[in-house]
């Protein structure tokens, strides 16, 4: 989808509405001829369960547009609420200045690919490209899931309102005695 005109909607703040929609922080990791490669990603999403597919938006003139294109394939490391550095490190302009942008991170090649897979991630998804969409001034693109780690104790840092975020936990209120129990009906409100 090619977008031509502009709705004029960034100036009445969706820019500032999409900050508040949280998301987990990843960092997107390409092995190059030059070395390892990285950005932090806060646009990852589930494409297909069948066959396994994500998502990851980048700009069109991302240098990982190119390498991922190039490389064939990319890992997503889905970052814990201590790897805060990590993200600010991957976000930051600095990083283009160095000749290698991952001295001091800890990392090893994934089995399939090579690409760089961070130590002490909560999830790892290793995958091959499948797609680059053009989509406004981004890229949507698609990979094909070839492998997935998850620690199940971690937990995810979340982008929100500009901000990194740790989960406090579960939003549910707990069970009030004497209340209906699962599958009882409900008189709260409805949201349909």
């Amino acid at each position: 989808m090619e977008h031509t005109a502009t709705s004029g909607m960034a100036d009445r703040g969706f820019r500032a509405a999409m900050r508040h929609l949280p998301t987990a922080v990843a960092v997107l990791t390409v092995r190059t001829g030059a070395g390892p490669v990285g950005m932090t990603a806060g646009t990852v999403g589930s494409v297909s369960m069948d066959p396994e597919l994500l998502s990851v938006c980048l700009r069109r003139d991302s240098r990982l547009t190119g390498a991922i294109a190039d490389s064939g394939g990319f890992v997503v490391n889905l970052l814990q609420e201590h790897q805060t550095a990590i993200a600010q490190w991957f976000a930051s302009a600095e990083r283009f200045g160095v000749r290698d942008e991952f001295r001091g991170i800890g990392w090893h090649p994934a089995p399939n690919g090579g690409h760089p897979v961070l130590t002490d991630v909560a999830c790892v998804f290793e995958c091959r490209m499948e797609a680059q969409v053009p989509n406004g001034d981004h890229l949507l693109a698609i990979g094909g899931v070839t492998a997935c780690r998850v620690s199940p104790t971690a937990r995810p840092l979340l982008s929100y309102l500009g901000r990194f975020h740790r989960i406090s936990g579960p939003a549910d209120d707990p069970p009030v005695r004497g209340a209906p129990g699962p599958g009882a009906a409900h008189a709260g409100p409805s949201f349909s």
